[in-house]
């Protein structure tokens, strides 16, 4: 805090004015602020305030500490005797008249909220409020920041995975299914893999494991894929399974529609076509994931795992009829990463979360550590001020902190934006 913030949340009246009292126990009302003095004298001219409903129109002075006063030598100034109110930040010293009297005064440090703090602050266009400071702080403080918002994002995801476990009836394979599923839709199409999986129970994947075609027939059957117009005989084929699976298990028709599926913009390597194929190679191929999980420690044994290419067509297909000059199919190790990231680690959080077992939390961040930073618009901010983002945990504190601080300008709950402003 200081007295160019405190100036702009005393005149633009950011705080608390519910049942309003001075340190004297009077009843406070604000009727106007008063007007800025830029030349000598008391900070704020022409105030007018009830106290204990007596009308009083004088100066008001503004300062951090209420001790500021001796400080600045007002004491000995009589142009100060025409204060009405002392507007502190925070009262240290009861601070009086020439005469003995006790000067009337407001404390705001309990009565303004932090985002009300944030917004006396000058307007800045820069990417995160403290931009232009951020590289002046102590390197010991952003680093207990990206502790403090790593672990903080991983619960947020842990939080997320315990509330799809219970609606499974506390089911982990089922989970660890539905949400490998969500994160093969890389965020625009999340929520429809998600929904695709909940249609398809992984026991039938299993029961049919034998059968990739059949699998992949049920997966774009209920995605709504396999619907007219046919574009190639692979996709009839499909189509002719997927008739046959809907007798057999009863489906009415498709879950989803092809237009619930979002390819505008993506690159033909993260279209849902290819992503859905190469999610039915891995669960067919593994048929216990979750066990896998648990018992390997190494993560690049458990990324060979993922490394399964889909069948010969989606690796010259990214679409029914459309072909691609380039090989595709093959997971890179950015996308395993993030799969790791929004599915294996949670998982594993949140097994060690039920379960009381540490070790599968110390692997979880383990591997989080030796994953490579992600390299996206969010961490190139921090990175541009010079924060030295190491690995995966680094890159997501870095997201956690943009969105929960940054965004929502929470500075006075980031331990940057404490030494800063107070």
């Amino acid at each position: 805090m200081n007295e160019q913030i405190l100036s702009q949340i005393w005149s633009k009246q950011l705080f608390n004015h519910k049942n309003l009292r001075s340190l004297q126990g009077e009843y406070l009302q604000i009727i106007h602020p008063g007007f800025l003095n830029k030349h000598a004298g008391a900070d704020f001219q022409e105030a007018h305030i009830l106290l204990n409903d007596f009308a009083w129109i004088g100066c008001v002075e503004l300062h951090v500490l209420a001790s500021d006063w001796l400080l600045h030598a007002h004491h000995h100034d009589a142009s100060f005797e025409n204060v009405i109110l002392h507007v502190v930040w925070k009262a240290d010293l009861p601070i009086y008249y020439q005469d003995g009297r006790e000067i009337p005064t407001l404390e705001l440090c309990h009565l303004v909220p932090e985002t009300k703090i944030v917004e006396s602050l000058p307007q800045s266009t820069n990417s995160i409020p403290c931009q232009s400071l951020f590289s002046d702080t102590p390197h010991v403080l952003k680093t207990q920041m990206l502790s403090l918002c790593a672990e903080q994002r991983m619960q947020i995801k842990l939080e997320s995975i315990l509330e799809l476990w219970n609606k499974n009836q506390q089911d982990w394979e089922e989970t660890f299914y539905q949400s490998l599923g969500k994160s093969f839709g890389f965020g625009l199409n999340a929520e429809p893999m998600l929904r695709l999986t909940q249609a398809i129970p992984l026991k039938l994947i299993l029961r049919n494991r034998d059968r990739p075609l059949g699998i992949e027939a049920a997966m774009m059957g209920l995605a709504g894929m396999l619907e007219e117009p046919i574009k190639d005989e692979y996709q009839w084929g499909l189509r002719r399974e997927f008739i046959h699976l809907k007798k057999k298990y009863q489906w009415e028709n498709a879950y989803l529609h092809i237009s619930d599926w979002k390819f505008l913009r993506l690159r033909p390597a993260n279209f849902p076509t290819i992503r859905m194929a190469q999610f039915a190679e891995v669960v067919r191929n593994n048929c216990s994931l979750l066990s896998i999980l648990l018992e390997i420690q190494d993560l690049n044994v458990i990324q060979n795992l993922f490394e399964i290419s889909p069948s010969s067509y989606w690796q010259k297909h990214y679409h029914f009829g459309k072909t691609s000059n380039k090989p595709l199919g093959q997971m890179g190790k950015s996308t395993f990463y993030s799969l790791c990231i929004n599915t294996l680690i949670p998982i594993l959080l949140a097994y060690a979360h039920i379960k009381k077992e540490l070790k599968y939390t110390e692997k979880a961040y383990r591997w989080l550590f030796e994953m490579d930073a992600e390299n996206n618009v969010i961490s190139r901010i921090y990175s541009e001020l010079g924060l030295k983002i190491h690995n995966a945990h680094d890159s997501q504190a870095c997201l956690h902190w943009y969105k929960h601080y940054c965004q929502a300008k929470k500075c006075l709950s980031c331990q940057v934006g404490q030494h800063i402003l107070l």
